[in-house]
């Protein structure tokens, strides 16, 4: 049994408790269901439940997408009311074993509270709709439509199974809570100064006026949203030039303040804390693989021994000959699955590059050694040679 299946069978703080008893004495008391508690635990954090909640939000977006045509919506009326039934029921009884598996970490997580949120309004759509709900207080018109319309946040709960999602929209939250409440209220207030000069330049005056976008406060602010999203801004310019050929000015000073300045700023912090999101989601990323092979390193160690103490315990009972049957009884008993820990000189960098640098150093001498060998071989063959030539007189 791996470390991490044993570890998963003790009962934890919320499966358990210490009470004491008459005796004064302390007891550790494990819940009667700690056994299927454990299994509904283990199931809504396996892979497939997830994975089985996505598919069904998927479908449950695609089944409104269809439902969007009126034709197909009058013609499959009661296929898409059990369809969304279906997909209630499934979301119920996903909260039921969530909310039995973690009862109070449940509500911690701010991704948990949106689905209730979807949830409770899903299910208020479905009671005050009912027929059979007293008329009085059912829901009609212009209230039931908007209780449908937010059915379509249910897709919106894809961001609770996928963590670069999360870490999106974690880097959006912490953006407009932290920097950009100050950048709009900056940009704001400079286009209540430019609203104010507007009216005055271009609606104020009778006659040669554009009352139309510059005729009140009001219209004057929605017309410099218009020169803020560069959207249509073309139009408005249009209009102003029939006025006078200066309010050019005012507007490519409006435009490079609210536009370039102002927008950049607030794409710029995005950008930023996104990146140092993106970056912590990453480093804890890492710490959990690394703790993870850290557990699996000391399971494996400790299995390991347990085996080799197990193994000599067995030689001294004399179930061996010699060192070597235990060896070879021991191999029997890895996998091919299992880590090995090489402690040895040869998993350090710097001896590796120690080592390759003698071997160069070792070929080098080799070649000299060879060399000088080859060139001491051919002085004593051709001294061998001279003396032959004297000796027989050639």
């Amino acid at each position: 049994m791996h470390e991490s299946e044993s570890s998963d069978s003790l009962p934890s703080r919320q499966d358990s408790d210490l009470i004491i008893d008459d005796e004064g004495e302390i007891k550790r008391w494990v819940r009667p269901d700690f056994q299927f508690h454990h299994f509904i635990q283990r199931l809504t954090e396996s892979n497939w439940f997830n994975t089985i909640i996505m598919f069904t939000i998927v479908m449950n977006a695609v089944t409104m997408a269809v439902e969007t045509g009126d034709t197909i919506k009058a013609k499959y009326r009661t296929a898409f009311v059990t369809l969304d039934g279906i997909f209630l029921g499934v979301y119920t009884a996903e909260f039921i074993l969530k909310i039995y598996a973690e009862p109070i970490k449940y509500f911690y997580s701010a991704y948990n509270l949106f689905d209730f949120l979807v949830l409770l309004i899903s299910f208020v759509q479905v009671i005050f709709s009912c027929k059979s709900f007293p008329h009085r207080w059912r829901i009609q018109g212009a209230a039931l439509r908007t209780l449908r319309a937010l059915r379509t946040l249910r897709t919106l709960r894809t961001v609770s199974f996928v963590k670069g999602l999360q870490v999106l929209v974690t880097a959006l939250l912490d953006t407009l809570r932290n920097s950009v409440f100050n950048v709009i209220l900056l940009l704001l207030l400079l286009m209540f100064l430019f609203a104010i000069m507007g009216y005055y330049i271009f609606g104020y005056k009778e006659g040669m006026s554009d009352k139309e976008h510059w005729g009140d406060l009001p219209t004057a602010m929605l017309t410099l949203f218009t020169l803020v999203t560069v959207e249509g801004w073309t139009d408005v310019q249009a209009e102003l030039d029939k006025l006078t050929e200066m309010s050019r000015i005012y507007t490519i000073i409006f435009i490079i303040l609210g536009h370039f300045i102002f927008t950049n700023v607030f794409i710029g912090m995005i950008i930023m804390n996104i990146h140092e999101a993106t970056e912590a989601y990453q480093h804890d990323q890492m710490v959990e693989r690394e703790l993870t092979i850290q557990r699996k390193k000391e399971y494996m160690i400790r299995r390991q021994h347990e085996e080799v103490r197990l193994m000599l315990e067995k030689q001294n009972q004399g179930d061996y000959k010699d060192f070597y049957d235990m060896v070879k009884e021991f191999q029997g008993t890895l996998r091919h699955d299992d880590y090995t820990l090489s402690l040895d000189l040869a998993t350090s960098l710097r001896w590796i590059e120690a080592y390759i640098t003698t071997l160069d150093h070792q070929d080098n001498t080799m070649y000299r050694l060879q060399q000088l060998h080859f060139e001491m071989c051919n002085l004593l063959a051709m001294a061998l040679e001279k003396k032959l030539k004297e000796r027989y007189g050639l």
